[in-house]
């Protein structure tokens, strides 16, 4: 059992890929609605807000936010122990380095390209599209960048960084299961863990077990 993460930009096609690539290899596809579950299940009612909004100066030392912050890498832990799950955002390829089962995927591409995806799929104007669209990218660079503190632009932290302006989308998630099935028949010798490594509280490991309708072990 494995693990895909998937980081992308907004207009790249990356959610369609990522369902894509779950579906083809037979693996759970897992957003921020799986994620929220979760945290929602533990108390953390106000992840949406955390996740939406950058913050200023002093925020970043709210105590709340922190908290949430820890969970939320604390849940994405327990979906990646329980394996064979495609994670979409929220910084799994950071979090993840240096494992020998995860597969960390960049899918990107050019503004005019993911501007004109975006036009096409709400109906907005050009100058409408690129006001939500670079408003959205502050504020999911902000998440990552700040709180997260990993920057999804170095290419040296991803398996594949794919550009779907020049790979259709179908042609990106091949490759993407390819690279997967090579990881698993071919563990990378430079790395220093395994899910297996990963500690997980055991009543958190059921509640993701439960959720993913998997047999526990």
């Amino acid at each position: 059992m494995g693990v895909i993460t998937v980081s992308r930009q907004i207009g790249s096609e990356g959610t369609f890929i990522a369902k894509r690539v779950a579906e083809q290899l037979g693996l759970s596809f897992i957003d921020k609605e799986d994620i929220e579950k979760v945290m929602h299940a533990y108390g953390f009612s106000a992840f949406e807000e955390v996740y939406n909004t950058r913050p200023g100066f002093w925020e970043r030392f709210d105590l709340q936010r922190t908290a949430t912050i820890d969970f939320l890498l604390t849940a994405m832990r327990a979906f990646a122990k329980v394996g064979n799950v495609v994670l979409l955002g929220r910084g799994g390829f950071g979090l993840f380095q240096g494992y020998t089962d995860i597969l960390n995927i960049r899918l990107k591409a050019p503004l005019a390209v993911r501007l004109e995806r975006k036009q096409k799929e709400y109906g907005s104007t050009d100058q409408e599209a690129r006001k939500a669209m670079i408003e959205q990218e502050l504020i999911r660079t902000s998440f990552v960048q700040t709180d997260l503190q990993y920057n999804q632009n170095d290419a040296a932290l991803f398996d594949l960084v794919i550009d779907t302006s020049i790979v259709p989308p179908e042609t990106a998630s091949l490759w993407i299961c390819d690279a997967y099935r090579q990881l698993m028949k071919n563990p990378r010798i430079d790395a220093k863990h395994t899910r297996a490594d990963l500690v997980v509280d055991d009543v958190l490991l059921k509640l993701v077990t439960t959720m993913l309708g998997r047999n526990e072990t």
